[in-house]
């Protein structure tokens, strides 16, 4: 899905993290503010606009009065869902596209590549009562820094690896059971999956893996936009965001910006 997006946002990896970012959120505000912008009757979201606020008012001038200000309420709920409704319309055309823009994002601009020949860390994590030996397995091209067979003794077991340029999986066996991992070691921008979760889920309930291993996990640097961006990198809740922190920011101030020069409602 994100390979796709290459060849049209492939020039960003060139630029610093920030600056790309900022360009896609930017593009992006652009899209979706152009699309509620033709794709909505503004004319009526303008009312129902306008209306909202008329209800506001009134609300406050009746915060003493609760049986009127339940009837007010509730006009300015209706009134509400009806916007939202309209709204809503234009995410049709643009979930897409965003969705696809979100994965290239991650899959590029989240983390930093391995290296050939850089030395990086392969992470087992377990249960806090697991124990036992864990095999690691390497293809050629891998090379095992320090000892493939290892006790649990903790909660997590490290391998040190290094490699040649290319794709491998690497094997872990633990209690008879065989665990897959991927990794990309390349000096373009891009990774495999830096986790890989073996927790059973239901719903929104998970448990461990039934040997107690529950994450395999590749060593990447996580690429921090703002950490050398003057002032902001100053910033202790600005400068650990990611990738996705950083668009939202953009995105928040490149679509109030672009509602406001275009008079969306």
């Amino acid at each position: 899905m994100a390979f796709s997006l290459d060849p049209v946002l492939g020039w960003l990896l060139y630029l610093d993290p920030a600056l790309a970012i900022l360009i896609v959120s930017l593009i992006v505000s652009l899209i979706t503010s152009l699309a509620l912008k033709l794709l909505t009757d503004q004319t009526l979201m303008k009312d129902l606009k306008e209306e909202q606020k008329e209800l506001q008012k009134e609300m406050k001038e009746l915060k003493n009065n609760p049986n009127k200000l339940a009837k007010v309420n509730e006009r300015f709920m209706e009134t509400n869902m009806k916007y939202m409704s309209h709204s809503m319309r234009p995410t049709l055309f643009t979930f897409l596209p965003i969705i696809l823009v979100f994965g290239w994002l991650s899959s590029h601009i989240g983390y930093y590549p391995i290296l050939p020949g850089e030395n990086f860390q392969l992470t087992a994590l377990f249960e806090k009562d697991a124990e036992g030996e864990i095999v690691l397995e390497v293809p050629d091209g891998i090379q095992i820094v320090d000892e493939a067979e290892k006790e649990v003794l903790h909660e997590e077991v490290d391998w040190l690896l290094k490699g040649d340029e290319g794709e491998y999986e690497l094997l872990v066996k633990y209690k008879d059971k065989e665990y897959l991992k991927n990794v990309i070691i390349t000096n373009e921008r891009k990774y495999a999956p830096v986790e890989k979760d073996f927790k059973k889920r239901i719903l929104f309930f998970s448990s461990s893996d039934e040997n107690g291993l529950n994450k395999l996990e590749l060593s990447n640097e996580k690429i921090l936009p703002f950490e050398n961006v003057p002032v902001v990198k100053d910033l202790p809740w600005i400068s650990g965001w990611g990738w996705f922190g950083s668009y939202i920011f953009f995105s928040l101030i490149f679509s109030m910006s672009l509602r406001r020069l275009m008079n969306i409602y």
